[in-house]
């Protein structure tokens, strides 16, 4: 939730209007901006399992970049 909040403001401040949810990872629940409580879809969802492989990939492109930053600091 928080990190949806984040992004939506940031979207407001660029004046972007782009559909977006969050997928929290311990419950699997997706949070839709305006809306109080999250959705919860069944983990054999073949949509949910979309949504995490895109999640999980993400997170893997983002740890890679920051680890080659780090490497790139630490060779100066």
């Amino acid at each position: 939730k928080g990190q949806l909040h984040a992004v939506l403001q940031i979207l407001t401040e660029l004046k972007l209007q782009i559909p977006i949810i969050s997928l929290a990872k311990k419950f699997e629940e997706i949070f839709v901006p305006d809306t109080k409580d999250p959705i919860q879809i069944s983990k054999k969802n073949i949509g949910l399992q979309l949504l995490q492989e895109i999640r999980d990939e993400s997170h893997r492109f983002a740890l890679a970049y920051n680890r080659k930053l780090r490497q790139k600091r630490y060779k100066r």
